[in-house]
């Protein structure tokens, strides 16, 4: 994701998070912080369908966010993003990468249990509609290999602007 990528992704930000949308400007903040973070898009015919980033402050990851188009749901673009993300905590030398889910989103859920993601606390009323917010945490010191996830759909990129 670059500072271009903004505008689309905050547009898809307020839909598909109306309630919790970040700011503009928190895209903006994030991007600049590049010595610990790591956003990433993924485009399919030069749109935006999903994006996701990190926070990584060695030795703790953490996944800021990740959010695919409904309509490209079920084509391993999560899949996908989730994986970058796990790959650059991995460089960045996370021992663990955190997140939190919504506790009435049992899509999300499932996908992070499938990489090995625990739920180890819940953070009551976390989300501004009062919803709870269910801690997860994959260990990376005890798995060093990496994830093998589905690959997106053919016409689908991951892109990211930093050098691998």
């Amino acid at each position: 994701m670059d500072t271009a990528d903004i505008p689309a992704v905050h547009t898809l930000e307020r839909r598909l998070f109306p309630v919790d949308a970040w700011p503009r400007q928190m895209f903006h903040d994030e991007l600049a912080q590049s010595q610990t973070r790591h956003y990433v898009v993924a485009e399919t015919g030069g749109r935006i369908v999903g994006y996701a980033g990190l926070m990584c402050i060695e030795p703790i990851a953490d996944v800021q966010t990740i959010a695919v188009v409904p309509e490209f749901e079920g084509q391993g673009i999560g899949s996908a993003l989730l994986t970058e993300l796990i790959a650059e905590s991995r460089r960045r030398h996370a021992a663990d990468v955190l997140l939190e889910v919504r506790a009435d989103n049992p899509r999300a859920q499932q996908l992070y249990r499938r990489f090995g993601f625990e739920q180890i606390h819940v953070r009551p009323r976390y989300y501004r509609d009062g919803v709870d917010a269910l801690i997860m945490r994959l260990q990376l010191q005890d798995d060093p290999g990496s994830e093998a996830a589905p690959e997106p759909e053919s016409s689908v990129q991951i892109l990211s602007t930093e050098a691998d």
